[in-house]
């Protein structure tokens, strides 16, 4: 029998066999999972070099694609929810109906959203630009939109291998496209001379290529055990898709809502002047880099103990949450560790004006209360997602961001007249927040409950 067969593992006995079961699912989703940030990276050093307009036509297009992207994601996390139960209960056949029913359901998303956008494409431009567009930003946001179907059905195959343990194909997915996208972009930029469309289509090409490497990889890995694109396995579609949509739903809308509540606090940092702004930017980095870490190891919190929810062993679950939280601990500290030691050389690897190192720098030390809060609240949030409970996590996110990180951000920095600081303030209260509702929802242990009705 091979290992995606075989029922998972219970959780070891001892924290560090646990905090080891921990990171081999873990390392390969924060792979993953910075990818698209090393590619966001890249393509601005490049364009930067190529041109200042170049730079501001894909610092125009590039929010509209990362906002239709997470919005795929989400359904990608549900597939991974359910498959990883499944496999607790040793249910796989309906593993085997996921595959192409799962894989549909995400394609129609993706088509969907890649017409919608490609057609309201130039509408989109020019509200963006105030009605002022930049040379080729409309051909640019609509080859960006044709990438929705291939990430589409990427993030369902993710979804699956995900919730099996398989996070590694996750990760050699990830890499190859960025061994793709970095140089293509790059010849069809200065090579071919094309510019933000040469970036666009290099994202094209690598997003297609992710796609069949993905397929391949898949059919080659668990060919043997399940079986691909049978319409046996699109009977009785409803069995899949409205547990499917129960869970991913309340993730989706949670995505578009903290996505949109961003780009306000954005708008606010702006409103301070250009070196906050500047400076807000390369502290985001840190952020960043930060929630990728602390949200990779909750996806791993979710896999395992998932897979124990299955199986019928919450014990297991809740080992696995404090075995998930030591790891995510260890990771987030040196997340942060360089800016908070020296924040002057490390801000300062990023822009060589001194008024925006200080900027940053007058901020870094938020992070000593910001990392511990989401730690604590997104240790929990992995155990509320593998139990199917979303929507608390849904709830918790867009209160402290609507209802306490953007009042205080405005407050602090515009009307008590704080600056940058105040609108960390803002960050800060929003992520507490998060974190108190997530604690109340976890200890309340109606997730035990919800944990046996994702059918």
């Amino acid at each position: 029998m091979s290992d995606t067969l075989q029922a998972p593992p219970p959780a070891s006995p001892q924290l560090t066999g646990r905090v080891r079961q921990s990171w081999k699912i873990t390392y390969p989703l924060i792979v993953a999972t910075i990818s698209p940030t090393v590619l966001a990276i890249a393509d601005t050093v490049m364009l930067g070099w190529y041109s200042t307009e170049a730079l501001a036509t894909i610092s125009l297009v590039l929010p509209i694609y990362v906002f239709a992207m997470a919005l795929l994601v989400p359904w990608g996390s549900s597939i991974q929810i359910l498959v990883s139960r499944w496999k607790g209960a040793g249910e796989h056949a309906r593993i085997n109906r996921m595959l192409d029913t799962g894989l549909l359901f995400c394609l129609a998303i993706g088509v969907g959203a890649s017409l919608l956008l490609l057609t309201l494409a130039p509408l989109i431009v020019r509200l963006l630009s105030g009605g002022n567009s930049l040379p080729a930003s409309v051909a640019a946001l609509q080859i960006l939109m044709l990438c929705l179907p291939f990430a589409a059905v990427t993030t369902a195959y993710r979804g699956v291998f995900g919730g099996l343990g398989e996070t590694g194909i996750a990760m050699r997915v990830a890499l190859l496209v960025n061994l793709t996208n970095i140089p293509a972009t790059y010849v069809l930029v200065f090579g071919f001379d094309l510019g933000v469309i040469g970036s666009a289509t290099g994202t094209l090409l690598a997003t297609s290529l992710g796609m069949v490497y993905i397929i391949w990889f898949g059919r080659r890995k668990l060919g043997l055990e399940y079986t691909f694109w049978k319409r046996a396995n699109l009977r009785r579609p409803r069995e899949i898709v409205n547990p499917l949509s129960r869970i991913g739903w309340p993730e989706a809308i949670m995505a578009g809502s903290v996505y949109a509540a961003d780009i306000l606090i954005v708008s606010i940092v702006a409103y301070l002047g250009d070196v906050s702004l500047a400076g807000y930017r390369i502290m985001i980095i840190t952020v960043t880099v930060l929630w990728v870490v602390v949200f990779s190891a909750s996806s791993g919190i979710s896999i395992l103990a998932g897979q124990r929810l299955g199986a019928g062993d919450v014990p297991g679950a809740l080992a696995f949450r404090r075995s998930g939280a030591i790891l995510m601990t260890g990771m987030a500290t040196l997340a942060v560790l360089p800016p908070l030691i020296n924040p002057n050389w490390f801000f300062g690897l990023f822009t060589a004006d001194t008024a925006v190192v200080a900027e940053a720098t007058s901020v870094v030390y938020i992070l000593l209360a910001m990392a511990p809060a989401m730690v604590f609240g997104m240790s929990m949030a992995g155990v509320l997602r593998a139990a199917g409970d979303t929507k608390s996590v849904m709830y918790a996110a867009i209160v402290g961001q609507v209802a306490f990180g953007l009042p205080i951000a405005w407050l602090c920095a515009v009307h008590f007249d704080m600056g940058l600081i105040g609108v960390y303030y803002g960050l800060l209260a929003a992520q507490i927040a998060r974190t108190v509702i997530t604690y109340a929802q976890f200890r309340s242990g109606k997730w035990r409950e919800s944990s046996g009705k994702l059918d």
